[in-house]
């Protein structure tokens, strides 16, 4: 007869992927429903096949982008931006990592820390983001994704990268990208560390808040996870999506 504790371990393991995958479904609904015309299923289906070849390289952070772009659509609409613009912006934070697929498996998929080499191999993600989708169409579009790619790891006092920027010189869309992701990353299992619970995970972004994080992102983050309960229960979520 199998231990209880490990009976409660594999049931809450399959709870967290049961969350996982609710989340995928949520977010592709989101962004089906919010499709006008041929051009745009094209389109979109062309980012989806890009981040899935991201995803199928590390299947410890498989969903990351689909869901830092969920997270980052449900800050922008607590800020109150427009549909249109959030339906763009969307498009934009899903392929915020795209630049991994630059980054060589040995420093991508490493489990143990980084040594400093390998971190600068790594931080280059960003501007090789930046790179690959400088060449999208049309060109508005083009510059909200390449700000999003290159500068969603910029903090608040200027201790970030790849350009050390500081407060409103870092694009106001990269600092929401910049709360998604740091909240997904601190809240997914990795081979070398469990990841904290959503509450766990909004309490340290909270602490810092001014010093990485945008104040104002911040408290539209903690109040869009205060209306969905800290994502309890997500899977009750999946049957809103028309709704919300």
């Amino acid at each position: 007869m199998p231990d209880l504790q490990q009976l409660h371990e594999k049931i809450a393991e399959l709870e967290k992927r049961n969350d996982e995958l609710s989340f995928l479904l949520y977010s592709a609904l989101l962004a089906n429903s919010s499709l006008n015309d041929k051009d745009e299923l094209v389109s979109m289906s062309v980012i989806r096949s890009l981040v899935l070849a991201l995803d199928s390289r590390d299947p410890y952070t498989a969903g990351h982008s689909s869901r830092v772009a969920l997270y980052s659509l449900w800050i922008a609409r607590q800020l109150e931006i427009p549909e249109e613009e959030c339906k763009h912006f969307y498009r934009a934070a899903l392929m915020h990592d795209i630049g991994k697929i630059g980054v060589p498996d040995k420093v991508l998929l490493k489990a143990d820390s980084l040594d400093d080499d390998e971190f600068h191999i790594m931080i280059s993600h960003t501007t090789i983001g930046a790179r690959i989708l400088s060449r999208m169409e049309p060109e508005k579009r083009m510059l909200q994704a390449t700000e999003v790619a290159k500068y969603h790891h910029e903090k608040m006092d200027g201790s970030g990268y790849p350009d050390g920027l500081r407060g409103e010189d870092i694009p106001f869309f990269a600092r929401i990208v910049a709360v998604a992701d740091a909240f997904d990353a601190m809240t997914t299992d990795r081979p070398y560390a469990k990841g904290r619970s959503y509450r766990e995970g909004v309490q340290e972004i909270i602490r810092c808040k001014g010093s990485h994080f945008d104040p104002v992102v911040v408290e539209a983050f903690e109040k869009v996870m205060e209306h969905r309960d800290y994502l309890d229960g997500f899977q009750k979520l999946t049957d809103q999506a028309e709704s919300n």
